[in-house]
C-alpha cells in the first residue's frame, strides 16, 4: 500500500518496501524513546473485543514492523500482553511491565530474543522471562530501567495506561499516533490522553488511515 506523506515534505512510498519505511522512522538519531499507539479520531484504543484489533488497518502493521526494526526494544504493559498475546513481537527484544509479573506462557513463547518483565517485589516471574524489581512504577523510573539494561532506541506500545505514564514524564521525544477511520469505544481509562506538541510529521494512506508524529521539545505534555 503506497504512504502518502503531508508533512514536513510530500512525497509517497510503498509500506512494503522496507529501506524506504526505515527512512521515514529513521529521524532521531540513535537515542530516543518513542510512544506508538493507535487510536479512532475520538482517541479511543479498543474496539468491540476489548483489543485494539478493529481499528488496525490500511499500512499500519507494515510501519509498525519497521518501527519495531528501528526500535532497540519493544515495551508493553502487562494488561496489554495478557489481552492480546500476540502483541509480543517474534524477533525484537521485549520488555514487558507488570508490577504482579503476571505473563501469559503463550506470549512469552512467541518471543525469540530477550524478554524481561519489570515487575514489583515478591511478584513470580516465569522462567522463561528475565524479572528486574523496580521499587516505584512511575515514568522516569521505567526509562531509567530500560536505560540500565542498555537500550538507547526505546518504543513503548502500550496499554493506554502504560503510554499516558511515560508520556507524563516527559521523558518521550515523540509520540507517533496512527488514528484510525474505524470507531472504537469509549472505555474509562482506555484512551489516549490528550497532548500538544509541534507535529514532526504527517502521512495518511487510502484506507483513510493517517500517522502522526508530534513533540514538544523532546516531550510531548499534557494539555490543559
Amino acid at each position: 500500500m503506497q504512504v502518502k506523506n503531508d508533512f514536513p515534505e510530500v512525497y509517497q512510498f510503498d509500506a512494503s518496501d522496507a529501506p524506504s519505511v526505515q527512512t521515514w522512522w529513521n529521524t532521531l538519531g540513535n537515542k530516543w524513546v518513542r510512544v506508538n499507539i493507535v487510536t479512532d479520531t475520538l482517541g479511543n484504543v479498543v474496539g468491540t473485543s476489548g483489543t485494539s484489533r478493529e481499528l488496525t488497518g490500511g499500512a499500519d502493521r507494515e510501519l509498525l514492523k519497521a518501527l519495531r526494526k528501528e526500535s532497540d526494544v519493544v515495551v508493553l504493559g502487562g494488561s496489554t500482553v495478557r489481552a492480546e498475546p500476540d502483541s509480543v513481537p517474534r524477533k525484537t527484544p521485549v520488555v514487558i511491565v507488570s508490577q504482579s509479573g503476571d505473563v501469559p506462557l503463550d506470549a512469552l513463547k512467541r518471543a525469540r530474543g530477550r524478554i524481561t518483565i519489570l515487575h514489583g517485589k515478591g511478584a513470580t516471574i516465569p522462567e522463561l522471562a528475565h524479572g528486574v524489581v523496580l521499587r516505584e512504577f512511575t515514568g522516569a523510573a521505567i526509562v531509567a530501567a530500560l536505560r540500565k539494561l542498555g537500550y538507547k532506541r526505546i518504543v513503548f506500545e502500550g496499554g493506554p495506561t502504560l503510554a499516558s505514564l511515560i508520556l507524563h514524564s516527559g521523558l518521550v521525544d515523540e509520540l507517533c499516533q496512527t488514528i484510525s477511520p474505524q470507531l472504537g469505544i469509549r472505555v474509562p481509562g482506555l484512551a489516549l490522553v490528550d497532548v500538544t506538541g509541534l507535529l514532526s510529521n504527517v502521512a495518511h494512506d487510502d484506507a483513510g488511515f493517517r500517522y502522526t508524529r508530534r513533540v514538544t521539545n523532546g516531550a510531548p505534555h499534557k494539555s490543559s
